[in-house]
C-alpha cells in the first residue's frame, strides 16, 4: 500500500460519514471529500436543514503539511470508468458482484489504481478509544440478491433511465450530480437504509443496475511498451518476446511499474501497457440472443436480383466464392454463417499527440440499413499508445481475434433466441476494409512509400533519377498477367516467416512487397483480393486533397481565387448532410474531413471551380468528378464500372502530361484498381470508411483522467452502448411487466426507434419502390408501399382540409387513376369520394434522408428532382416542396393512405453554360401550379443543391444553377 503520508487527506464530517461513525468522522480522499460535500450540499439545499457539521480548515487533514482549498482546481481529473476492479488474471473481482448488504457506497467511487490517491481507514484518528476502517462495509437490512428485486417500479425506472441518458446523451460529471440529487430526493419515499445503499457515482450505479454484466467478458492483457507482444494477465515481469534484432536475444523490456508504490497483496506492479480484448465468440454470442437477428441475417437470401447491377456486397464475386469443406457449397448457404469485415483505424483522443487504435467487426449478413448501426457493431480490442505499433508488430494484439476466427469457421455451439437449447453458428472474414497505411499492416504488405507500393499487382515502382522518389505514373494494369496472386502472396508470406535474419526479411519485402501477417492462418482468406482500397481515403482524402495542393504549387489557384470560391459556395443551399464549407475554402482547405472533401468534390467544385482553373485542367478535374459521381451511387451496373474506370485511366494520364509524373501518387494508381474491388464485393457505398470514423468520434467523447488505462475505459464505454438495448431486454423488461409505456421511454433512450404498423411491410419492396422513382412510364398512384422510416416519419402531422387549387389539383391526381371519383359537392352513394381532409408534414426522411419542405424552418433540403416523360425523352424537372401531405381515399369501402408532396416546379431553361460540369441552370420561377404538382412521394428521384446565379430581381436574367445528387437507396 502507498504511504499514508504521500497524499493529501481529509477529514469529513458529512451526514453519510456522520451517521456511520458518530462524532469522529472519516479520513477520506480529496476526490471522496468533494462528492460527499457535493451531496451534503444538495441534501441541505432539499431540507433546509445544515448538512456538514464541521467546516473548519481543523477537518482537513492535509498530512503531508500541502494545505490547499479543495476545490477543482485542486484536484485532479479522473476517469470514473477505470479497471480497478481487474486482478492480475485479467477478470473482474468480486466488486462486481456486490449485493445490497455487502455494498459499500464508497466503492463505486472509480479511481486511478495507479494514482496515490486512495480512500483509506482513518487509523490515526482515535476519539474514544475505537479505530476506525473506513474500508468496512455499511450493513444494511435488504436480503440478497440483485438490488433491483427490492425496489419498487418507479426506482427501477429511475435509476436505469438516468444510466441511459448518461450513455447517449450527458457526461459522467452531470449524471453524478443528478444522482447525489436524487438519492436526496427520493429519501423520504423510500427509507432511509435503501437511500444509503444507492450509490454515489454513474461508475456505481451501472454496477448496481447490473449493467456491466456486458464487459464481465473482458479481457486483459500486458503489452511490451517495445514490441508490442501481449500477455495475459498476469503475465511475466519482462518481456520475452525474441528481439526484434533477430540476434538469438530476448527483448527484455521491463512490463511491470515499479512495485514501490503498488497497492497489490502480491506486491507485483501494474502494467505500463494494457490491451483489453473482448472475445469474438462473446459478442456473437449477445448478438445472436437478439429476437430478429437470425431472420435478418437469412433476409439476403431472398432479396430480388437483377443480373448486371451492384446493389450490395450480396452482389460481389466473393460472396460466393468462399466454399464449405464439408458440402462443397458456398460457406453463407449455411444458417447462422456470418461473414466479416475487419476494419482497423488509429485515432487521436487527445491534443498531446497520443494514438491508440481500435480493432472493429460487422457482420455483412445484415441488411444494409441495420449493418452499420453502432449497436450491431463489434468492438474486438483497443490497442494501447501512445504510438502505433510498427510493421508487423501489430500482429501481437491480431492474434487472439485469429483465434477466435478459425474456431468459428469449423463453427461453435451457443443458444441462440431462436435455439436456446445450443446450435451451431460459424463465421469467417470476408474482407479487411482500412485506410491504407492500416491496410498494408494487418493484410502483411510492405507500405505505399516501398518499391512494391501496390498490394493489387506486381509491379514495381522505380526512383526518379536522382532523387529517393518514386515514380508512380502510368495508367494501365496488365490484368492478364500484371496481377498478384493468392498463391504468389502465399509463398512470399511463408519465406518471410521462415527466414532467420532482418536482412533475409528485408529481401523478401523488397521482392515481393510481403511479409506474413497472423492474417496468412486464415487459409480460406486472400489478402489480394480482399484488402480493400477504402474509397473515402483513396478518392476524397487522398486525391481530391491532392489535387488542390498541385493546383496552389503551380500557381493556378490564389488566394483571392480562395476568397472568390468561398463567396461563391456560401450562397449554395443544401440538403441535411451535407457539410457547409463554411471558411475553410478561402483559408487553404484547411482542417477538413473526409466528409468536407467528398462535399467539395461532389458538390462544391463544379460550379465554383467554374473560370478559376483553366478549362485543359478543369476538364480533366471533371473526368475525376464524374467519375466520383458513378463510383459514389448506392447501386451501379457493369457499364457504370467500365466508365468510371475509363474516367480515371484518363484523370491519371492526363494529370501525368499537366503537371507531370511526379504528381502521381500511390493513391491515383490505386484508382486503376478499383474496378476489382467492386467486382468483388459490390458498390462502394457498402464498404467505405464513414461509418467506422463515427465510432472512433463516439470513442474520442468518453470522459478520462488522460493518465491511464483510457484505452480499457473507450472499450467499456462503447460496449455499454452498444449493448443498451440488450441490457434491457435482458435484465429490465421483466420487471417493467405491464408498465409498457416506461419501458418505451427505455428503448428509445437506448437507440430503438418504434415503426408503426400503417401497412403491410412484407408487401415492401426495395428495388420496386426504387423503379418507382427512376422509372416515369410507371403509373404511380401514391398509395404503393412505402420503406419503414417514411412511414414513421408521416404518421403524426397537421390534420387541415385542402380547399380551392390544391383539392382541384389532388381530385385531378385521383381521375387519372381511379374511375368514379366524385369531390366532395358531387358525391354519389356507392362511388369515391375524394374528401378534403388532409395531413400536412414539414418534412419526411427516405432511406434515412431528410427531405425537408418550403414550410421547414430551414428550406435546406426541400428542393427535388423528379424524373417526367416529355415528347417521348425522359426529363428531370426541379421543383420544391412546399408540404408534405397524406390523404386516405375510400376506394370500394376500403380506406387507402395515399402520400404526396405538392411541388412548385422551376422553369426551364436552356442555358448551356454549366452543361460540361454536369449542372442545370434553371430560372428563378416557379411554373403555374397544375396536377404534377401533387407528386407521390414514391417518384420522388433525388434531393438537388441549387444557387442562385445572375442578376437576382430581374425575371429575365434571375438563374438558379442545379447541383444533381446521388440518391440514397
Amino acid at each position: 500500500m502507498s504511504n499514508i503520508l504521500e497524499t493529501p487527506s481529509y477529514l469529513c464530517f458529512c451526514p453519510l460519514c456522520q451517521q456511520r461513525n458518530p462524532g469522529r468522522g472519516f479520513i477520506v480522499s480529496a476526490r471522496t471529500y468533494r462528492a460527499h460535500q457535493n451531496a451534503a450540499i444538495i441534501h441541505e439545499a432539499i431540507s433546509g436543514d445544515p448538512s456538514v457539521e464541521s467546516t473548519d480548515d481543523d477537518t482537513r487533514m492535509d498530512i503531508d503539511n500541502n494545505y490547499g482549498d479543495i476545490n477543482n482546481d485542486n484536484v485532479a481529473d479522473y476517469d470514473y470508468g477505470f479497471d480497478e476492479d481487474y486482478n492480475d488474471e485479467g477478470e473482474y473481482g468480486d466488486v462486481d458482484g456486490l449485493l445490497p448488504e455487502q455494498f459499500d457506497p464508497r466503492e463505486d467511487e472509480e479511481h486511478d489504481i495507479n494514482s496515490d490517491e486512495e480512500i483509506r481507514p482513518a487509523i490515526d484518528i482515535e476519539f474514544d478509544g475505537a479505530i476506525v476502517d473506513d474500508n468496512e462495509a455499511h450493513e444494511i437490512s435488504i436480503p440478497a440478491g440483485s438490488p433491483l428485486d427490492h425496489l419498487p417500479n418507479p426506482l427501477i425506472y429511475i435509476f436505469v433511465f438516468l444510466v441511459l441518458f448518461q450513455i447517449n446523451h450527458i457526461s459522467e460529471r452531470i449524471a453524478n450530480t443528478l444522482i447525489s440529487f436524487i438519492s436526496v430526493l427520493i429519501g423520504g419515499f423510500v427509507g432511509e437504509e435503501i437511500r444509503q445503499c444507492i450509490p454515489h457515482s454513474i461508475a456505481g450505479m451501472k454496477k448496481w443496475i447490473g449493467l456491466d454484466y456486458l464487459t464481465e467478458d473482458l479481457r486483459m492483457y500486458s503489452a511490451c511498451p517495445t514490441c508490442h507482444a501481449i500477455y495475459p494477465l498476469p503475465g511475466p515481469e519482462r518481456c520475452t518476446n525474441p528481439s526484434r534484432r533477430m540476434n538469438g536475444t530476448l527483448c527484455d523490456t521491463p512490463l511491470l511499474k515499479s512495485t514501490s508504490t503498488s497497492t497489490r497483496s502480491n506486491n507485483r506492479g501494474m502494467p505500463y501497457k494494457k490491451y483489453a480484448y473482448y472475445p469474438l465468440e462473446d459478442s456473437l454470442k449477445r448478438l445472436f440472443m437478439r429476437g430478429n437477428f437470425e431472420d435478418k441475417i437469412e433476409q439476403w437470401k431472398s432479396r430480388h436480383m437483377e443480373p448486371g447491377l451492384f446493389n450490395d456486397v450480396y452482389d460481389g464475386m466473393m460472396w460466393y466464392d468462399l466454399l464449405d469443406p464439408n458440402t462443397g457449397l458456398p460457406f453463407v448457404e449455411t444458417p447462422r454463417s456470418l461473414m466479416l469485415t475487419l476494419n482497423i483505424d488509429w485515432f487521436a483522443p487527445f491534443d498531446s499527440g497520443y494514438s491508440c487504435g481500435a480493432i472493429y467487426l460487422v457482420c455483412n449478413n445484415l441488411p444494409r440499413a441495420d449493418r452499420f448501426k453502432m449497436e450491431n457493431v463489434i468492438l474486438v480490442g483497443v490497442m494501447p499508445g501512445p504510438k502505433e505499433p510498427s510493421t508487423y508488430e501489430i500482429n501481437s494484439y491480431l492474434e487472439p481475434l485469429v483465434d477466435s476466427l478459425l474456431r468459428l469457421f469449423n463453427g461453435i455451439t451457443i443458444p441462440t433466441f431462436q435455439e436456446p437449447n445450443g446450435t451451431v453458428i460459424r463465421a469467417a472474414l470476408l474482407n479487411i476494409a482500412c485506410d491504407i497505411p492500416a491496410a498494408r499492416k494487418v493484410g502483411g504488405f510492405t507500405s505505399h512509400s516501398s518499391t512494391r507500393a501496390c498490394h493489387k499487382c506486381t509491379r514495381e515502382f522505380v526512383v526518379f533519377p536522382g532523387t529517393s522518389n518514386l515514380d508512380y505514373s502510368g495508367n494501365n494494369i496488365d490484368r492478364e498477367h500484371g496481377l498478384r496472386t493468392r498463391e504468389s502472396n502465399a509463398s512470399a508470406a511463408g519465406q518471410w516467416l521462415e527466414a532467420r535474419t532482418q536482412a533475409a526479411r528485408t529481401r523478401i519485402e523488397r521482392e515481393t512487397g510481403t511479409r506474413w501477417s497472423q492474417i496468412h492462418r486464415l487459409h480460406y482468406f486472400d489478402p489480394v483480393r480482399s484488402v480493400l482500397i477504402d474509397p473515402m481515403h483513396n478518392l476524397f482524402l487522398g486525391t481530391a486533397d491532392r489535387m488542390v495542393r498541385v493546383w496552389r504549387e503551380h500557381g493556378l489557384l490564389t488566394n483571392a481565387d480562395g476568397v472568390d470560391m468561398q463567396e461563391l459556395a456560401d450562397g449554395v443551399v443544401l440538403p441535411p448532410g451535407i457539410p457547409s464549407l463554411n471558411r475553410k475554402i478561402e483559408r487553404k482547405f484547411g482542417f477538413m474531413t473526409a466528409a468536407d472533401w467528398k462535399a467539395w468534390c461532389l458538390v462544391y467544385s463544379p460550379f465554383v471551380l467554374k473560370n478559376k482553373l483553366p478549362a485543359a485542367h478543369m476538364s480533366n478535374w471533371m473526368n475525376f468528378v464524374n467519375a466520383c459521381r458513378l463510383l459514389s451511387k448506392t447501386s451501379i451496373t457493369y457499364e457504370e464500372i467500365d466508365e468510371a474506370d475509363r474516367l480515371l485511366k484518363m484523370f491519371v494520364g492526363r494529370c501525368c502530361s499537366l503537371y507531370g509524373p511526379e504528381s502521381i501518387t500511390p493513391n491515383m494508381h490505386l484508382h486503376l484498381h478499383l474496378r476489382e474491388t467492386i467486382e468483388d464485393f459490390s458498390t462502394i457505398y457498402t464498404y467505405w470508411l464513414f461509418s467506422f470514423e463515427r465510432y472512433n468520434g463516439f470513442m474520442k467523447d468518453a470522459e478520462t483522467n488522460q493518465k491511464d488505462a483510457f484505452e480499457l475505459t473507450f472499450m467499456k464505454r462503447f460496449i455499454e452502448k452498444t449493448g443498451a438495448l440488450d441490457f434491457i431486454h435482458t435484465k429490465i423488461s421483466s420487471r417493467l411487466v405491464g408498465r409498457q409505456q416506461e419501458l418505451e421511454v427505455l428503448l428509445k433512450i437506448a437507440g430503438q426507434s418504434h415503426i408503426h404498423n400503417q401497412q403491410n411491410q412484407a408487401q415492401y419492396n426495395p428495388l420496386i419502390f426504387n423503379q418507382l422513382s427512376s422509372d416515369p412510364t410507371i403509373d404511380v398512384i401514391g398509395s404503393e408501399p412505402l420503406p419503414a422510416d417514411t412511414l414513421l416519419s408521416m404518421s403524426e402531422g397537421q390534420k387541415t382540409r385542402f380547399n380551392g387549387q390544391p383539392y382541384e389539383l389532388l381530385f385531378q391526381h385521383y381521375q387519372q387513376h381511379y374511375d368514379g371519383v366524385y369531390t366532395i359537392m358531387q358525391r354519389t352513394p356507392g362511388r369515391i369520394c375524394c374528401y378534403n381532409e388532409v395531413e400536412k408534414f414539414r418534412s419526411i426522411e427516405i432511406f434515412g434522408q431528410q427531405y425537408r419542405s418550403a414550410s421547414s424552418k430551414s428550406i435546406r433540403g426541400s428542393h427535388i428532382q423528379a424524373l417526367f416523360l416529355q415528347h417521348g425523352d425522359v426529363v428531370a424537372w426541379t421543383g420544391q416542396v412546399q408540404y408534405y401531405f397524406r390523404h386516405v381515399l375510400v376506394v370500394d369501402r376500403v380506406p387507402k393512405q395515399h402520400y404526396f408532396a405538392y411541388v412548385r416546379w422551376y422553369r426551364t431553361e436552356a442555358g448551356q453554360r454549366f452543361e460540361q460540369e454536369g449542372l442545370e441552370e434553371w430560372r428563378n420561377r416557379f411554373m403555374a401550379d397544375d396536377r404534377h404538382s401533387i407528386l407521390p412521394v414514391h417518384r420522388i428521384s433525388s434531393q438537388v443543391a441549387i444557387v442562385a446565379y445572375g442578376t437576382q430581381g430581374n425575371p429575365n436574367t434571375s438563374k438558379i444553377v442545379i447541383i444533381p445528387l446521388n440518391r440514397r437507396i
